[in-house]
């Protein structure tokens, strides 16, 4: 049976994304109208089984990500630029021949590779109107994608008509009696559990005030350090050391809190973990920023140092909510990082008028919360980056010679 709709894409650009989508469009249309290249038979002609598949569907989604123009091969040319790049091959192809809809398909936030990138034999690529596949609404855009497709598919094998569609005829008595039965209504699919992340990184941040002043307490009496003297390394090192054992219980706590209340976290035991070992190099970090900015000092500048401590946490603290998301984790701790500015600017402007352990212990607090706040949000809102299927590393090699590289 004829693959009506043809997903070209990089393997090292989108795969995820292209892997994510066919399993969405073969549900919709079945396996068999929907290709992909892990699905060629052992011992097939490589370029003769996809030109056939191009030259026999209806639709080319041609997936295009943040990489698909600038992917390069182990001579760092372009391969966009070589005629015998298989992606460029199955577009063209496609472009070339009437009857086939191609459809650039935009994901992880690409856009349209501008005119003067692409090859000459592309550049009807830049006419046709792209698609925006977006993490964030990926159920909704493919739905919109699939009502599009069903109208271009329409009196195809791949989309039958409804028992709604068929012609109203008078039944005679005999074909009444002869008529199949009505197909059993299909279940309504259960709705999704209600995403609460928004009050879990909330809850994150109020569990980090809170939590503020007995891990303080905790981390003091477990070091009994001398004040920082420029002098005396062990004055350092008990610093460091305090200060990890705060940020690690503070940072352990507001990760679990996250675990439990938010499902796009990992298990709570994992969050725990992961939110506790960033906590230590976060709280290290700011000890080290802290006591390096006093001790270089001939003056005080306790509100400075602080501040920068503030800062350098954030970035390690940001990093824990979007560790386990491998597009998230530079996003994640660059929002950490700017709430640690935040952070600073509170430090700056209030630090002065504390004067009380109590009120300093809050001050931290507070800092944290704005770090957790600004961090969760993002590390948590991005959504997963989409990978392969597990399944599909146990399939047959599908390795090229570099010619065929995709």
């Amino acid at each position: 049976m004829a693959q009506r709709i043809f997903i070209s894409y990089r393997r090292d650009d989108s795969r995820g994304y292209a892997g994510r989508l066919q399993g969405d469009l073969s549900r919709r249309y079945s396996d068999e109208h929907v290709f992909r290249d892990v699905e060629i038979p052992p011992g097939a002609d490589f370029g003769e089984y996809i030109t056939g598949l191009v030259d026999k569907c209806n639709v080319v989604l041609a997936i295009i990500g943040p990489g698909w123009l600038d992917a390069r091969d182990r001579e760092g040319e372009r391969r966009i630029d070589k005629p015998d790049d298989w992606v460029r091959l199955e577009i063209e192809r496609a472009l070339a021949r009437d009857g086939v809809e191609v459809i650039p398909v935009l994901v992880d936030g690409a856009r349209l590779p501008p005119r003067e990138e692409l090859p000459e034999s592309l550049l009807a690529l830049r006419r046709r109107n792209a698609f925006e596949l977006s993490d964030r609404r990926w159920d909704y855009d493919v739905a919109q994608l699939g009502q599009h497709l069903d109208r271009v598919l329409r009196g195809t094998s791949a989309l039958h008509v409804r028992p709604a569609d068929l012609p109203t005829t008078t039944a005679t008595p005999t074909a009444a009696v002869a008529a199949a039965p009505p197909p059993a209504p299909t279940p309504t699919p259960a709705p999704e559990p209600a995403d609460h992340t928004t009050f879990a990184v909330f809850a994150a941040a109020a569990v980090a005030l809170l939590a503020a002043f007995p891990a303080d307490l905790l981390a003091h009496n477990l070091v009994d350090r001398a004040p920082l003297d420029r002098d005396n390394l062990v004055t350092v090192r008990d610093f460091i050391l305090e200060k990890a054992i705060f940020f690690g219980i503070v940072g352990a706590l507001a990760a679990l809190t996250v675990g439990f209340l938010s499902r796009r976290s990992r298990e709570p035991i994992v969050s725990t973990l992961l939110g506790l070992g960033a906590g230590i190099v976060a709280g290290a970090a700011y000890a080290g920023a802290y006591a390096g900015l006093t001790l270089s000092s001939a003056e005080g500048t306790d509100t400075a140092s602080t501040a920068v401590g503030m800062i350098t946490a954030g970035a390690f603290l940001g990093w824990a909510f979007g560790a386990e998301r491998a597009g998230a984790r530079l996003e994640a701790s660059c929002a950490g990082l700017a709430g640690g500015l935040l952070a600073g600017g509170v430090v700056g402007a209030l630090h002065e008028s504390l004067t009380t352990a109590a009120e300093h212990r809050f001050l931290a607090g507070l800092c944290v919360a704005l770090i957790v706040t600004t961090a969760g949000f993002v590390g948590l809102r991005l959504p997963r980056d989409s990978t392969a299927p597990a399944a599909e590393l146990l399939t047959r090699a599908r390795a090229a010679p570099p010619a065929m590289h995709r």
